[in-house]
């Protein structure tokens, strides 16, 4: 059978035209639903401030369609109706929407959590954080923004792991003491290098509300840059700069009352009287008080406590700031204003007080492709008004006045109870006003130019202002019908203080990638510093009628306290940092800085600072991928060494100062000239420090944490005031003879969760350090009067130094059995307390039977912040505390009938030890001669100052913006707040554990005082 050919098929010409024209048909009709064009146009917003966006980038998901957000923060885009918009721009979360049978479609975007990309400020730049090798910590403005504080570094305390902040007092216009890894220095400057835009100046000066950020360069590695004034650590302030767009407007306001804390409680007039007693009784002496007398004060209770009647219940505080930004495409600016306003918790006069404005102006333009100008100016002036007196003076003698006297008379007069030659409350209400007007003006002026691509050159000029003037007026008071008052001399006295600072410096910068995982950072610069300082004081004793307070009125000029002089110094630097990364894996770092400082003579004038870092993101190892939890892992090392240049002028030159009427010669006095002894090899204090960190985040960065060890070792470490022969005559010079090393470690870790709609933050940090000098140059120093400290190897620097305490002696037996302790005729007796005789030879001496008794550094310094937002509510609770430290407090801060007064008596005082009460916590009462057996200096008036703190509460609400836009509002919040609300401590003195000044070893301090306020945020 023959094979057959299959049949193609054949389609008529008339049935083909009408398949392709149904085709056809339904694929038009198709393409039309799915690729509509619709015109969607929207506002983009930030999710904090609810302000518009300028320049956000608008797109189309998986296409190539895209545009950006305009001056107001508005978009206009063509897109299917069945495509995704996404929005997104630098620093924040990006956001996609489905665009269906919208026209209209808003975004509100919220600032990126991943912390990998954040960028850090670093000396003369900036770097990614997950790319730091070095032990940098940093802030943003959140720390420093609706708290009822008047300086940044009350805001600081406590929020960055080794950086120790303590305030020497609450005082209105007191700064605080800034301390990051432990003391390094006997006794040169331990204060760290602050630097505001670039530009030296004080965190305590700066308005709170302008801060952006803050960076601490807490290692050498990372501050070697700053070189010869990096020893104590860097601080680095970046302000507020201005953004592009419309015109926004930001009012803060917070208005609150102080309340003094932590007061010592006195024993009740008729307890008084009863210990009074038997005080006098236990030294050989009658009582002073009858049993009927007893009975009349218990009738008026507590008495009058001195020390309450100098201060107030309650004194207001109130802070307002106002901030302007804005911009076009190529300039954009930041102005802001502010006013605090806080009134002294004394009596006595409502001016006094601190008043403080700050101004501001960041202007940055973009005046070509190449061209960069950056302006700043800012000025700050306080008006501080005190008392004439000093603050030590009034508190000690409002501290030992028994409550059985009235600081007034029935007739209204000030009285002189107790032996007393002045009263305080009069002081305050009549003794006249001491004033300071201090102003700085801040200016400087940044221009970057990019050479090439890769290749940038920066020029920064910047100009520090500062003119402190002083004037006081001290009234005589009299204090008639009393007699004895020695408040009689009338003065005057002006003092005026100029500082001028100039800063110049050139940096080229150079960023270079090759291939796709080499990168290279190149920095060189050179800068010079100079300061320039003049100052000079007048007083004047005799004021006629108590009027018309100023110098040309006085009669007598007092030579002593008129004198002026001046001071310059410069320092002129060059410097360079080179850092490598290979895939953003592997990262190096190298520093280098050159210092010459007019500090030292022209042989030793010049120092150099090198350091070395590197890093190891383990995260970024392929063997890691399957690790889905971890985020970001680094362990990173450096070591480095820095200089301190803080050691006083001229102290390699002799130098002559005059002293008036300082001898007397043929019965007149006679000026002398004294002439300084000098050592011209001096040097450099130098701090090497080697630093071993990891940092570490998970679950998307939603867990972080950072663990730094260190170990910082100060050599060539400067100390005066050596012992000398008495037959030389004079001091010895200042040498390097000194080292001491610091070790330590910081834990740092941040927690953000949501609980539905509830969201929550934790961040906490702990730190510990521990000092020690390692060479003392052969010398041990003694030195202190009422707290005796030493300096010696294998201990902290100015450690306690004193007897040691043993109980009490219960019986006469147990003083006979025991040492001799002879410090008074009669020795000691059963009550007294014992003391080890440290060297076993029977008889206690201070100059034999010392021990190192600690010292008063704080130890396991600690913060811990939470917050949780849900539906327009914020609530931040801060806890702040020191978990070990000792406090040596003498004198009528602690000790019952101090120095033969007649008192104090404190509540701590009644548990004395008595035949019948032998537990007691305190020894038996004594007055006189008889209480120096007591009074020896021991450990038993050394406390625990250990402390916990609720240092901020605040509780916050926010209008839905709905609302508020209706009204041209864009974000209205308020709240409440408060700050140091609790303080909890073993100090049985009554006394802030906080405080850190030399009046703190007697409790002659300014409370810390307590802030309730209220306060408003209004953007529009």
């Amino acid at each position: 059978m023959k094979n057959k050919k299959t049949p193609i098929p054949v389609f008529r010409t008339s049935g083909s035209k009408k398949l392709r024209l149904i085709l056809s048909l339904f694929l038009m009709i198709n393409m039309t639903v799915l690729y509509a064009q619709n015109s969607i146009s929207g506002t983009v917003k930030d999710s904090k401030t609810l302000e518009t966006i300028i320049g956000a980038t608008v797109s189309i998901k998986g296409t190539t369609t895209a545009t950006m957000t305009n001056l107001d923060g508005v978009y206009t885009l063509k897109a299917p109706a069945n495509s995704v918009i996404i929005v997104s721009y630098i620093g924040y979360e990006s956001v996609e929407k489905s665009v269906g049978n919208s026209t209209v479609l808003d975004f509100v975007l919220k600032e990126e959590q991943n912390l990998l990309k954040e960028v850090v400020v670093v000396g003369y730049g900036t770097q990614k954080k997950a790319n730091l090798t070095s032990a940098i910590s940093n802030v943003g403005s959140d720390i420093f923004e609706n708290k009822p504080v008047t300086t940044a570094s009350q805001a600081l305390q406590g929020t960055i792991a080794g950086v120790v902040i303590q305030q020497g007092s609450s005082e209105p216009g007191q700064g605080t003491n800034i301390n990051i890894r432990g003391i390094g220095t006997f006794q040169s400057g331990t204060y760290p290098l602050i630097l505001i835009d670039g530009l030296e100046g004080s965190i305590d000066n700066i308005n709170p509300n302008d801060i952006e950020s803050v960076s601490v360069l807490k290692d050498a590695s990372s501050a070697a840059v700053y070189g010869s004034r990096a020893a104590n650590g860097v601080i680095l302030i970046t302000t507020k700069m201005g953004k592009s767009g419309k015109t926004r407007i930001a009012y803060d306001y917070i208005y609150g009352f102080q309340k003094p804390t932590n007061m010592p409680k006195y024993a009740k007039a008729w307890e008084y009287a009863e210990l009074r007693n038997e005080a006098l009784i236990n030294s050989g002496l009658p009582a002073k008080f009858t049993p009927d007398q007893i009975r009349d004060f218990k009738k008026i209770g507590q008495g009058t406590v001195w020390i309450d009647e100098i201060y107030r219940d309650l004194a207001p505080q109130s802070t307002q700031n106002l901030s302007i930004e804005g911009g076009g495409e190529k300039t954009s600016y930041h102005v802001s204003v502010g006013h605090v306003d806080q009134e002294s918790l004394f009596e006595g006069n409502d001016d006094y007080g601190l008043k403080r404005n700050n101004a501001r102006i960041n202007i940055h333009s973009k005046l070509s492709e190449k061209l960069n100008i950056t302006a700043s100016g800012a000025y700050n002036g306080a008006i501080i008004k005190e008392h004439a007196y000093w603050t030590n003076w009034l508190i000690e003698q409002a501290t030992r006045i028994p409550v059985i006297y009235p600081v007034k008379d029935e007739n209204g007069n000030y009285t002189l109870p107790s032996g007393s030659n002045s009263n305080g409350l009069a002081r305050l209400t009549e003794g006249g006003m001491r004033t300071y007007q201090n102003d700085g003006l801040v200016g400087s002026l940044t221009a970057e130019w990019s050479i090439l691509k890769d290749l940038k050159i920066k020029g920064f000029f910047g100009v520090n202002l500062s003119n402190n003037n002083n004037h006081e007026f001290r009234k005589s008071i009299d204090y008639a019908p009393y007699t004895g008052g020695g408040d009689n001399e009338s003065s005057v006295m002006d003092r005026f203080d100029r500082t001028l600072l100039l800063n110049s410096t050139l940096t080229l910068n150079y960023n270079k990638r090759i291939g796709e995982n080499h990168s290279f950072t190149g920095l060189l610069g050179i800068s010079e510093e100079k300061s320039d300082r003049r100052w000079f004081q007048v007083r004047k004793i005799g004021i006629p009628g108590n009027e018309f307070g100023v110098v040309g009125n006085g009669e007598v000029t007092d030579e002593s306290n008129t004198y002026g002089s001046g001071e310059e110094w410069g320092i002129q630097s060059y410097f360079g940092r080179i850092n490598y990364s290979y895939d953003d894996r592997y990262l190096l770092e190298a520093n280098v800085r050159a210092d010459g400082s007019s500090r030292f003579s022209s042989e030793n004038r010049w120092g150099v600072f090198p350091s070395f870092s590197g890093a190891w993101r383990i995260s970024k190892e392929n063997f890691m991928e399957s690790v889905s939890f971890l985020s970001n892992l680094k362990i990173r090392a450096s070591w480095g060494q820095v200089g301190n240049q803080d050691i006083g002028l001229y102290r390699y030159l002799r130098t002559v100062s005059i002293n008036t009427q300082a001898y007397s010669f043929y019965d007149n006095l006679a000026n002398a000239a004294y002439f300084s002894e000098v050592n011209q090899n001096l040097s450099w204090e130098t701090s090497e420090m080697l630093d071993f960190g990891i940092d570490a985040s998970f679950f998307n960065n939603k867990l972080s944490f950072a663990l730094d060890l260190y170990s910082k070792n100060s050599k060539d470490v400067l100390v005066n005031n050596l012992p000398v022969p008495g037959i030389y005559g004079g001091q010895s010079p200042t040498q390097n003879i000194g080292t001491v090393n610091n070790k330590g470690w910081e834990f740092s870790t941040t927690y953000l969760f949501t609980t539905g709609k509830v969201k929550h933050s934790i961040n906490a940090n702990i730190a510990d350090n521990v000092n020690e000098v390692t060479d003392d140059g052969g010398r041990t120093l003694i030195s202190g009067t009422d707290v005796v400290t030493i300096l010696k190897n294998g201990f902290p620097i100015n450690s306690y130094y004193g007897l040691k305490s043993d109980g009490f002696f219960q019986n006469a037996a147990e003083v006979a059995n025991g040492p001799k302790q002879n410090f008074n005729a009669a020795g000691a007796k059963p009550g007294d307390i014992r003391y080890v005789d440290r060297n076993g030879d029977g008889v206690i001496k201070e100059e034999d039977d010392r021990f190192i008794l600690g010292n008063p550094y704080p130890r396991y310094t600690y913060g811990l912040t939470y917050t949780v937002n849900w539906n327009g509510l914020d609530l931040s609770i801060f806890l702040q505390g020191v978990g070990k430290r000792s406090m040596w407090i003498r004198g009528e801060g602690v000790e019952a009938f101090h120095n033969s007064n007649e008192g104090p008596v404190m509540d701590y005082h009644i548990d004395r030890w008595t035949p019948q009460n032998p537990d007691a916590e305190y020894p038996r009462l004594t007055i006189g001669t008889e209480s120096a057996n007591n009074a020896a200096k021991s450990d038993f008036w050394i406390q625990d100052a250990s402390y916990l703190r609720l240092k901020n509460v605040q509780l916050g609400y926010t209008i839905p913006s709905r609302f508020t836009e209706q009204l041209g509002v864009a974000k209205f919040r308020a709240y409440i707040t408060g700050q140091n609300l609790l303080t909890f401590t073993k100090l049985k003195a009554g006394y802030d554990p906080e405080i850190n000044s030399g009046e703190a070893s007697n409790g002659r301090v300014y409370p810390v005082a307590k802030v309730l306020a209220i306060g408003l945020n209004v953007n529009f």
